[in-house]
């Protein structure tokens, strides 16, 4: 990786600034803004194609698990949120998900992630089906109308990078 870089109290209160501007511009947690900068900061090679929504959901949501293995503590997690974001590359890319790779997605503890997955359903947003093949397993996808509203979240997060 890079060298450590050592930030000056003003440098880290410009940074604070930049963070909390960018959660008030957006309506959203300081926690999201972070994400939605380190997002933004990425450059897209001269002449490359712009990522697709897909892609950019699935970058940012690397960016974001970075970020949280890099502070070496779970202190941004959003596993339903990781989840819609999984949902919807799946979605894009024609893959089916799993219960147990929705669960691994989420980036927290099994049990937990569970949990997430009942809520999301009990709140309409996904549905699980039985594998016929496997009895053991089940299916989910998001709902048609999440699918809409989490790509319109993610289009406009791409549109203001």
């Amino acid at each position: 990786m890079g060298e450590k870089v050592a930030l000056t109290s003003g440098q880290i209160a410009r940074l604070r600034e930049l963070v909390e501007a960018t959660a008030e511009r957006l309506g959203t947690t300081p926690d999201a803004a972070i994400a939605f900068i380190e997002t933004a900061a990425i450059d897209v090679a001269p002449g490359k194609n712009p990522l697709t929504l897909g892609e950019f959901a699935a970058h940012w949501r690397a960016l974001r698990l970075r970020r949280n293995e890099s502070l070496g503590i779970p202190v941004f997690r959003d596993p339903a949120w990781d989840m819609l974001l999984d949902l919807l590359v799946a979605s894009e890319e024609g893959r089916r998900v799993s219960v147990t790779g929705l669960c691994h997605a989420s980036g927290v503890p099994t049990t937990t992630a569970l949990r997430h997955v009942d809520r999301l359903d009990a709140l309409g947003l996904i549905d699980r089906t039985a594998d016929p093949a496997d009895r053991r397993r089940f299916w989910v996808t998001a709902r048609p109308d999440t699918l809409d509203r989490v790509r319109e979240l993610v289009a406009r997060l791409r549109a203001a990078a």
